[in-house]
């Protein structure tokens, strides 16, 4: 059956000194070559309006995209990869025209480093889950933060507004402010005010309370037996006292003594008290003056 055709070249082809070689014996062609090492070898620049390339592509030199790169551009002589940079000094370096606020670099699913992250701007995100982090500049917490573990501070906690928790264990607490305390306070040693020796006065079950001022309160509850300059049960009215007895007390004491230590017979009975003088004794008169 007859072909019609146009051109036919059997033994192959050659235009012009290494122009275009068509090699029939290995079915390659050469551009700009005439040895061809590929079934197309274009040894020069190669222009085209689109390229489409079902397999793999080997690049054996740089790569450019855009006017010299500026693009996307592969550097095969330090092996960096440059995106919006045609001099990329790193492995990846990403450089963005974009305005402050403007996303330059998406990752769609995770991004898992093996080293450390470096920022120099501000990190938003949603939730971090984390072993360490260590923050050396002023953080601010504008929400609720929630610690599930103990949380360790090597500095000073610096705090403007309220604090609420559920038990303090500490060293040293101090409080310029006025304090109130609702409930009620336990101090298991020794509580000093006015001095920074409590236990200089300290009983045997290290509890004593030193003030080395005035005390001022509304009730006194307690035994307090063993304090010293304080008069208990005393009215306004006068004291009576015979022969060391008292008879009544009051801040201001009288005490009538006799000769015979006996010349009173003192007799109280439902809240009063009868003094009778023994008949021929002597009797004398001791006023003592309370404050």
């Amino acid at each position: 059956m007859a072909v019609n055709k146009n051109f036919v070249v059997k033994n192959g082809l050659e235009v012009n000194e290494s122009l275009i070689l068509a090699n029939a014996s290995t079915n390659m062609v050469g551009i700009g070559t005439t040895g061809p090492s590929y079934l197309l070898d274009v040894a020069g620049g190669i222009g085209a309006t689109d390229a489409y390339v079902t397999g793999f592509t080997t690049l054996t030199k740089g790569l450019q995209v855009g006017t010299s790169g500026s693009v996307f551009y592969v550097n095969d002589s330090n092996n960096a990869v440059g995106i919006g940079i045609s001099t990329p000094t790193f492995p990846l370096e990403v450089h963005s025209s974009v305005s402050a606020g403007t996303t330059a670099l998406y990752v769609f699913g995770d991004a898992y480093l093996t080293g450390n992250l470096d920022v120099i701007g501000d990190i938003v995100y949603d939730e971090v889950t984390g072993r360490n982090i260590y923050i050396s500049g002023l953080s601010t917490f504008v929400g609720v933060s929630t610690f599930k573990s103990d949380v360790y501070i090597d500095g000073d906690l610096n705090v403007v507004g309220d604090i609420v928790y559920d038990e303090v264990t500490g060293r040293n607490i101090k409080i310029t402010g006025l304090s109130t305390f609702e409930g009620l306070g336990y101090f298991g040693s020794n509580v000093g005010i006015g001095t920074t020796n409590p236990t200089a006065g300290a009983d045997s079950n290290n509890t004593t309370i030193l003030s080395a001022g005035i005390v001022t309160a509304n009730y006194f509850y307690g035994d307090i037996s063993n304090a010293t300059g304080i008069a208990t049960g005393l009215s306004a009215a006068i004291g009576v006292s015979s022969e060391g007895t008292f008879v009544g007390t009051g801040a201001t004491i009288i005490n009538f003594a006799s000769s015979t230590a006996g010349a009173w017979d003192v007799e109280s009975s439902g809240g009063i008290a009868t003094a009778t003088v023994t008949p021929g004794a002597s009797i004398g008169l001791v006023i003592a003056l309370g404050a």
